[in-house]
Formats: structure tokens, sequence, C-alpha cells
């Protein structure tokens, strides 16, 4: 079995999945000392991020006591399943119910894509049960996706970082535009407004060039 070593673990149990830079200081978070990994099928990851889900008790068994905390703190049934893209945490209960998840930071997640890369696609088997349902009109979400986009944005003009506004100014508007001036302008503007899905359609693109960076 594959372990990923020494992580911080951010556990939910209601409908919002916490992205890194959400996190707060009062967050009770857990260091994480291993866990296993299995990575699945793109689809089947968006499933298990979409829905609660049960898995058998073959699974149970086999990620049994195998995750260990830097505490007292006993965690039965987890593990994390990656794409190969994203990562996630699963906490089981022992009817096999999902009850608890995690998003990585950003750094930990690339290394478990870098680490994924040489496992084979675990055929894992779920019964969906309901969907979850994610608030994207989170006050904390949102603001907390403004602050990323508006800090970066600005280190990006500051570091004369121009190819890469462009090309954000294009994901956001859907046309180019050479005046970097107009361009830096208008991307602080948009954060300003009341449009979520460009948000997070930037936030994704951010991320993405941070990836490949690794």
């Amino acid at each position: 079995m594959i372990y990923v070593y020494d992580i911080i673990l951010n556990w939910t149990d209601n409908d919002k999945v916490y992205e890194f830079f959400e996190w707060e200081l009062n967050d009770e978070v857990e260091h994480i000392k291993k866990i296993p990994l299995f990575k699945i099928e793109p689809d089947l990851f968006d499933e298990i991020f979409k829905y609660d889900f049960i898995v058998n008790k073959d699974f149970l068994d086999k990620i049994y006591n195998f995750t260990q905390t830097y505490t007292m703190n006993k965690i039965e049934y987890a593990c994390l399943f990656t794409d190969g893209i994203r990562a996630l945490a699963i906490e089981f209960n022992g009817e096999g119910l999902s009850i608890y998840r995690s998003r990585l930071f950003i750094d930990e997640e690339q290394d478990i894509t870098i680490l994924s890369s040489k496992l084979f696609n675990y055929d894992l088997q779920i019964t969906k049960t309901r969907e979850r349902k994610t608030d994207y009109s989170s006050t904390r979400l949102e603001n907390e996706i403004k602050k990323v986009l508006t800090t970066d944005i600005k280190n990006s003009y500051k570091k004369r970082n121009f190819d890469k506004l462009k090309y954000l100014y294009f994901e956001c508007f859907g046309k180019e535009q050479e005046d970097i001036e107009i361009v830096y302008q208008k991307l602080l503007d948009s954060i300003n407004q009341e449009s979520i899905y460009n948000h997070n359609k930037l936030y994704e693109v951010i991320k993405l060039s941070y990836q490949s960076k690794s």
C-alpha cells in the first residue's frame, strides 16, 4: 500500500469542502502522520466529491487503522483519493459511509500528483446516497477567492508577468487585450463584481499555473 506522510487536513462534516486558502486559524485542523493513497478515475473522483457515498466492507478492512496522527486521536477508516490532478481525504464510519472530508494544501496536493504517477487506478466500488450541496454564495469562500485573485493579479503586475495577466484576461472576458494597463485594471475591477463563476474559473487557472511549476 502507498502512503502519504506528514500532511495537514481540515475535516468538515457539512456540505462545504474548504479549499486550502479558506482555512482559518480557529479551524480544528489535524496533523496526519501517514494515510493510505488510492488513485481512481477522474469520473469516479467527481462522484465521490459530489456525493456522500458508501464503500464495501472489503475496502474498509483494507484501510482499517492504517491512518495515523501525531496526536492521540484515532482514525480507524480514512484514506486519500486522487485522480492524478486533484486530491481529497475521506473518513468513513464503521458502515462504510463517508462522514468527513478534507482538501489539502496546494503543495501537498502537487506532491500527491507526482506520487500518483506511479500508481494504477484502483477499482473502487461505491454506492451513492445523497448529492452534497455546495454553497457557492458562501461569504467565506467568495471573500477568500477574491483575496487570492487580487493578490496574484497584483503580484503578477508587479513582477511584469504580463503574459499571465493577458491570459487571465482572455479567460475572464473571452477576448484579447494588448494594453496591459487596461488588462490589469479590468481584472481588478472584475474581482469586485458578483461573478462567482468567473472568480472560480480564474482561481483554477491560477492554481494550474502553480502546478505547472512543480
